[in-house]
């Protein structure tokens, strides 16, 4: 049995390879990342440090990555689990290199190719047959900390138990999702995608139709990003379509539709003139002070953005009454089909490629099911004991219970705080532990800022209030539960939802997961319990910062470094095993005899602290660092964290927190600003700075 995975080495610091040499060092693993000179491995290593967003988890995760050169890293080679050769893309570079460390590498060494599209058997053609077996393509989408995606692509000569080794390294200690690709040109998620891509351009062209309309019509629609079509080729660069089509169609000799694997004509005219999209400034958009322009094919000029023609509210109205969506979607669909058997043979491999490389809702073959029925069958968690239109209490099975949200955002409102209340406080439940979690693509954005603002715009106090000491309730049962809650959190999980993941008795977070109290935002503090928390697990001074400042975690890494999370709470790599991690966990606490804590007591910072923050406060305010509004939601959160000028050393209990986030809550509820700040959040999603 091979021991685990631990040393890698990179080979090429380019974007991509430094890149991967990161999100080795973020799960702990200890990487040498080699080019042709040292000198060119710092270069590269330094420049993907300073890249946003950020490639490591934490800044101090670069320690575990060491540079160096091809000629002095025999050492490292000799050593290595794994090489991964990330050169730039060319066969006879990638040749020449492999040729060169082969002789260098040890006897368990195994050693892949991160190529997006050369053929792997021959790019490794000239290893020994002893490496041959050692031997394959691992396809890393960039950047490879937020893209899912790994096509792991086996030769003929690959031994199959290493390959599965290595995949099932990939899956669980760097999180990736991997499917397996034939070596076939451009894999699975690129073959299915450029297709799309130019059959998409040849439709436009056909039906005349705007790049506004195509993006339209290609984004959101129909589950795809919101860069849609021609924003999307900004950001790659035309240059780059350009050499990823011209590649297909010199490779694709037995595709049915190799004709259209070409650049077309206003591309290559707009590469001559060097319009090749962010990098130069100007592609299919261009912008010009606040504006935005569009291309205009026609003309070859750029003109205002103009409101597309065609409006629908999902894809199979869409599909139904657009021509273009229609043949584009059908052209799709036809083309994924009579892939099967020679890029894989599996459909859910084609679906998972294109939702994790390519960020769409939905595969192929779910989206044809989706026009066709109506629906996309999705996974459920488990067996379905109670729910209501935003929540759902779900059997884990071996007596574990799962609270999951599924409104929008999964926000935090009523029926939430009803149910998660509910379960947790049953005495006659039949679970032991629960797990609070859900499917979506959040946690939770946190609190129903729309029943907020509604509630006090018809100035029903006593609801607000009622509300609020609602929320305060669920996340003390939380916290309060005989039975073990863990909860279970993964991406924006904010406000009201990172404050019931501190009242966990563990958490299991995802790696990627951005969290923080972002309640001065919209004119608030925390009130269901964070201000609270906080202030018990951290220095006055912390506390206040971390909430006045409203900072998010960049990772759970750093989540933990802000105190979110604390140094028992887990951190799983892949998206897919957090559920299953979290009900083991909460399986064990149970198991363990779980007691909730007692209740805790603040001791008092003393006016004196407290004044001192309160000064620092001002003094920014002087700079016009904050508004008058900002100082005066931080006065009433260093009320809380005070304990409403408790002297030095006293004694707060959690009860006398929780009533003065309450209070000072309600208090800037009836502030104009604050209402300002929210009618601004809900309608643009972005913070008002009155």
């Amino acid at each position: 049995m091979r021991e685990p995975l631990q040393r890698v080495v990179v080979l090429g610091a380019g974007t991509m390879g430094a890149r991967l040499a990161a999100h080795c060092a973020n799960h702990s693993l200890d990487v040498h990342l080699l080019d042709v000179t040292r000198e060119q491995a710092a270069a590269g290593w330094r420049t993907v440090q300073a890249t946003r967003p950020a490639a490591l988890f934490l800044p101090e995760y670069g320690r575990q990555v060491t540079t160096g050169s091809f000629d002095d890293g025999a050492a490292a080679l000799g050593r290595a689990d794994w090489v991964v050769e990330a050169v730039v893309e060319d066969l006879s570079a990638k040749r020449t290199l492999l040729a060169s460390i082969g002789p260098q590498v040890g006897t368990h060494t195994l050693i892949t190719t991160n190529t997006s599209g050369l053929p792997v058997a021959t790019v490794g053609a000239a290893l020994s047959p002893e490496l041959q077996k050692r031997w394959w393509g691992t396809h890393f989408f960039n950047p490879p900390r937020y893209m899912r995606l790994v096509e792991v692509i086996p030769t003929a000569a690959s031994d199959p138990e290493l390959v599965a080794w290595l995949s099932g390294a990939i899956e669980q200690r760097l999180g990736k999702g991997v499917v397996m690709a034939r070596d076939t040109p451009n894999f699975i998620a690129n073959r299915i995608g450029v297709f799309a891509l130019l059959n998409t351009l040849r439709l436009m062209r056909e039906m005349e139709l705007s790049v506004e309309e195509v993006d339209a019509l290609t984004g959101p629609l129909l589950g795809w990003p919101k860069s849609a079509t021609f924003r999307t080729l900004d950001m790659i660069g035309l240059d780059t379509l350009a050499k990823v089509v011209e590649n297909s169609y010199r490779n694709l000799a037995g595709d049915e539709h190799r004709a259209l694997f070409q650049v077309p004509d206003y591309i290559q005219r707009m590469i001559a003139q060097g319009w090749l999209g962010e990098k130069t400034g100007q592609g299919f958009y261009r912008r010009e002070g606040d504006e935005i322009l569009a291309l205009d094919l026609q003309s070859f000029t750029y003109r205002p953005r103009k409101k597309p023609r065609h409006a629908f509210d999902d894809p199979r109205a869409a599909y139904q009454a657009n021509a273009f969506v229609r043949q584009s979607l059908d052209g799709l669909f036809s083309y994924a089909q009579a892939r099967l058997g020679e890029i894989t043979d599996s459909r859910h491999d084609i679906d998972r490629a294109m939702r994790w490389g390519y960020n769409w809702q939905h595969g192929p073959f779910e989206l044809q099911t989706l026009i066709a029925t109506g629906s996309v069958p999705q996974p459920a968690l488990g067996a379905t004991v109670k729910a209501n239109p935003a929540c759902s209490l779900l059997d884990l099975g071996e007596g574990v219970g799962c609270l999951e949200f599924h409104n929008k955002m999964n926000v935090i409102g009523a029926d939430t705080v009803a149910l998660v209340t509910a379960a947790l406080t049953d005495t006659q439940s039949p679970f032991d532990a629960f797990v609070i979690s859900n499917g979506g693509e959040n946690f939770s954005a946190g609190a129903d800022l729309l029943y907020l603002l509604a509630t006090i715009q018809n100035e029903d106090w006593d609801e607000v209030e009622q509300a609020v000491t609602a929320f305060q309730a669920m996340t003390s049962a939380v916290k309060r539960s005989p039975r073990p809650v863990i909860v279970a959190p993964f991406g924006l999980t904010l406000g009201g939802g990172c404050e019931l993941m501190l009242h966990a008795a563990q958490i299991v977070a995802h790696a990627e997961l951005y969290s923080g109290l972002v309640e001065v935002g919209v004119g608030l503090i925390p009130a269901g319990g964070g201000t609270k928390e906080m202030a018990l697990r951290s220095d006055p001074r912390t506390a206040f910062e971390t909430i006045a400042m409203a900072r998010v975690s960049t990772s759970a890494a750093d989540a933990r470094k802000q105190r979110f999370l604390r140094r028992g709470d887990a951190i799983i790599a892949n998206r897919d095993r957090v559920l299953a991690a979290a009900r083991q966990a909460a399986r064990s606490l149970a198991d363990a005899g779980y007691e909730p804590p007692a209740p805790a007591t603040l001791t008092a910072p003393g006016p004196s602290v407290i004044s001192t923050l309160e000064l620092g406060a001002y003094l920014m305010l002087e700079a016009q660092r904050i508004s008058h509004h900002d100082y005066a939601i931080a006065k009433r959160l260093l009320n809380v964290i005070g304990g409403a000028g408790a002297p030095e050393g006293a004694s707060i209990p959690e009860a006398r927190l929780l009533e003065l986030e309450r209070e000072a809550f309600l208090s800037l509820c009836g502030e104009p600003k604050t209402q300002a700040r929210i009618a601004q959040m809900l309608r643009t999603g972005k913070p008002l700075r009155n």
